[in-house]
């Protein structure tokens, strides 16, 4: 019994020994490491994203780091109520001033003492809703088209920095492409620790005329609401942060996206708002654009052919445009209208000309 005591004061030592090691190293190490992360300033902002993947995935972790990392356990964490960490306490700084880039390391310490969600919950407000940190407002978390949105891995909607109303609601979607867009950003989540990129058709809060309605402007039920090319990234925050081991069920996911503007990429997200196209109305075009069997006449070919229609017609009729070289304002009246008559129904005769040759008839 002696020795089993022994042995078991002897492991926890060891792991409270090792993590005050690692504790005091990751300290000391990002106490002097510039880190793109290093401060609070250094978050990127929704503002700068763009069309870019690499800054839409910064952002997102970023995120991730200011509502858990600056904001609960800064803010809303006490260390000092978890009584597993109490022989570590005096190693722990004083998180309220200690820059984010030099707390997350000691998040992926905390299993190693065996620390869960429950023992975590003894020092943590986790009451706190996303919007307190991110809001709805353009901002730093929201400018234009890119906004943030959380949901957990059940397809339910947390947050969304666009759509309030979406909160609460399980996602149901299927894009222009027949994609499940809900599936897709949770299979993205769980491609690996780091997240990933997804590729769908969705609402441009920046772009009118792409929005997916039925005949009362209303959202279609289980339909994408645009159809805009978007590439979301996804990941798992706790999965990101290395604290699998305190996170709950059901498991969260942070994303955001960036509208390309192109539509090589998925045709079927042309932008265009017509559900159900899939960009058969382009096919549609091209092939009206095909050559005719019979070449069409020139426009100034088909009008100088109505003006000789029409001038013979006038001719014809008895009505000189100039009789004589008498030239008073009566007869220069007469003779511009004559003229102006003549070019209307050049017009005429040469759009209906062509109407003809087109199939077209008025």
């Amino acid at each position: 019994m002696r020795v089993l005591m022994q042995n078991t004061v002897s492991k926890t030592a060891a792991l409270a020994g090792l993590f005050s090691c690692v504790l005091m190293l990751t300290v000391v190490f990002f106490g002097i490491t510039a880190s793109v992360h290093a401060t609070d300033e250094g978050f990127i902002h929704a503002d700068e994203v763009g069309t870019d993947q690499e800054k839409l995935k910064e952002f997102v972790q970023d995120a991730i780091d200011a509502y858990y990392v600056d904001f609960l356990i800064r803010e809303h964490c006490d260390f000092t109520k978890i009584s597993k960490l109490d022989s570590v306490q005096s190693l722990i700084p004083d998180l309220s001033v200690t820059p984010v880039a030099q707390i997350k390391p000691l998040i992926n310490l905390f299993p190693t003492v065996g620390l869960t969600r429950a023992d975590i919950d003894e020092g943590c407000d986790f009451t706190h809703r996303f919007d307190q940190v991110f809001g709805r407002e353009d901002g730093d978390w929201k400018s234009g088209s890119i906004y943030l949105f959380v949901m957990d891995d059940t397809g339910r909607m947390l947050f969304h920095g666009d759509d309030e109303t979406l909160e609460g609601e399980e996602l149901v979607a299927e894009d222009e492409g027949g994609r499940d867009v809900p599936e897709l950003l949770i299979g993205g989540a769980e491609t690996s620790s780091d997240g990933g990129f997804v590729e769908y058709c969705w609402d441009d809060p920046d772009l009118d005329g792409d929005e997916i309605v039925d005949s009362n402007e209303d959202p279609i039920p289980g339909k994408a609401p645009g159809d805009s090319l978007k590439i979301s990234y996804v990941v798992n925050p706790f999965e990101y942060l290395g604290a699998v081991a305190l996170s709950s069920s059901p498991g969260i996911i942070f994303g955001s996206g960036i509208y390309p503007k192109m539509d090589n990429r998925l045709p079927e997200c042309n932008g265009n708002g017509i559900a159900g196209d899939g960009g058969g109305d382009m096919d549609k075009m091209d092939d009206m654009q095909e050559p005719l069997e019979e070449p069409m006449d020139e426009p100034e070919d088909v009008v100088e052919e109505a003006m000789d229609e029409v001038g013979d017609s006038i001719s014809g009729g008895g009505c000189a445009v100039a009789a004589g070289s008498d030239s008073t304002p009566r007869n220069d009246a007469l003779n511009l209208l004559l003229i102006v008559s003549a070019l209307f129904l050049a017009v005429s005769f040469g759009n209906r000309a062509v109407g003809r040759r087109n199939g077209i008839r008025s």
